[in-house]
């Protein structure tokens, strides 16, 4: 029989109902088209990190590409932004631009010692409620100037009704260097914890100066967005946005899909493993839940693989170890009547003699089920790869060695 190669849009059928960014082969900050996958690449390394998969977000800061800055002493701030200092402090926006397909904007403010503060929130207050985590991102770098006397903090801060401050998280100190912007992102994330919680502000803040200083601060596409972690960077102008959730499906089994026996390898990396729901990696079902066969990782942060037939769920292989935040995991799952098999990272092979292969399966997800749920919520699918076959507990260590 002839080989036959295809590319990924013959294989795999992916939907995508918003634009999104990503990170191209030369480090240059790209916008994906709707319903088009993005192949992503480690803007530090310049290495390939496989297809990414995202659940839906919002970028809450309604206008992170800097429209309504002019420059001047003391210039105008962005739409939306707003800026408080203390004591003697000088502020200049110096300009806008764009680096790295990041837009930015250069801000330069001096002072004389520790009386001489200032902080820039991005936007007022968005809608929250206690109990949510939210989360700020912002590219930072130095412009200009020296920072040996002063550093920088990121803050979260809830606000009541009124919009009196309730509850705050301060970043540790944050010292920008010249080195590329793309690589100098910035996190914080914080969960609610006061029944008043109404609103949120995500800012940047200088910390206590230790003396005189003067610097030029590039901040970048600031972010936030309800979660407990980070997810690309969404560009506004106007008004909040969101990025849709990434769906990929394969919708024809036949003829490489064995119904009785075979093996789901996966290899990939997550933002956050444990996250309280399931994150399917690969899964084969009728579209339902009904029936199904499917390597996941569980709301512990553990692979494993699973089946259900006529809508019992009766097969579980687990590995004992759990999957490491962003970093690179391999994952098998085999399977055979009453003959599960999982290994991770070349461990311990785990067994489960009591499946039931479930027959009249119709199509193969990548990265939720056939529902659009239990998706993965951040993280990249590096490969998969289906062998009609059960492979043995030593070939599963091999390939996921």
């Amino acid at each position: 029989m002839a080989l036959v190669s295809k590319t990924f849009s013959q294989i795999i059928t992916f939907t995508r109902a918003s634009t999104a960014t990503y990170f191209d082969s030369a480090g240059v900050l790209q916008s994906a088209a709707v319903d088009a996958p993005r192949l992503d690449y480690n803007p530090s390394t310049l290495a390939a990190q496989g297809l990414l998969i995202e659940e839906s977000r919002t970028n809450s800061i309604r206008n992170n590409t800097m429209v309504g800055a002019v420059a001047g002493t003391p210039g105008t701030l962005p739409t939306n932004w707003t800026l408080s200092t203390t004591g003697a402090t000088t502020t200049q926006v110096v300009g806008t631009g764009t680096e790295n397909g990041i837009t930015y904007i250069d801000y330069r403010v001096q002072g004389t010692g520790a009386a001489d503060t200032w902080n820039v929130i991005y936007d007022s207050s968005a809608v929250a409620a206690n109990g949510q985590a939210w989360t700020g991102t912002v590219y930072l770098k130095l412009a200009a100037g020296s920072a040996a006397n002063l550093s920088f903090v990121q803050r979260i801060v809830f606000r009541d009704s009124g919009f009196a401050n309730i509850q705050a998280l301060d970043s540790s100190a944050i010292a920008p260097t010249t080195a590329n912007l793309r690589t100098q992102r910035n996190t914080l994330s914080l969960t609610a914890t006061q029944a008043a919680t109404a609103f949120v502000t995500y800012q940047l803040n200088s910390g206590t100066p230790t003396g005189a200083y003067d610097i030029t601060i590039r901040i970048g596409l600031p972010q936030l967005e309800l979660g407990a972690f980070a997810t690309s960077v969404i560009p506004t102008t106007t008004t909040a946005l969101t990025r849709a959730a990434d769906v990929a499906s394969v919708n024809t089994l036949s003829p490489w899909y064995n119904a009785t026996t075979g093996t789901i390898y996966a290899e990939f990396a997550l933002t956050q493993p444990a996250s309280g729901g399931n994150q399917f990696l690969a899964r084969f079902s009728d579209n339902s839940y009904n029936n199904s066969i499917a390597d996941n990782v569980t709301a512990g942060g553990f692979a494993q693989i699973a089946t259900a037939s006529g809508g019992v769920f009766d097969g579980t292989a687990g590995a004992a170890i759990g999957v490491s935040a962003n970093t690179v995991a391999k994952f098998a799952g085999a399977y055979a009547a009453n003959d599960l098999a999982a290994c991770l990272n070349a461990g311990t092979v785990a067994t489960d003699s009591t499946a039931t292969i479930p027959s009249g399966m119709t199509r193969f997800d990548l990265g939720s089920d056939h529902a659009g749920a239990n998706r993965v919520k951040a993280g990249y699918l590096r490969r998969i790869t289906y062998y009609p076959t059960r492979l043995s507990n030593a070939q599963l260590q091999a390939i996921t060695a």
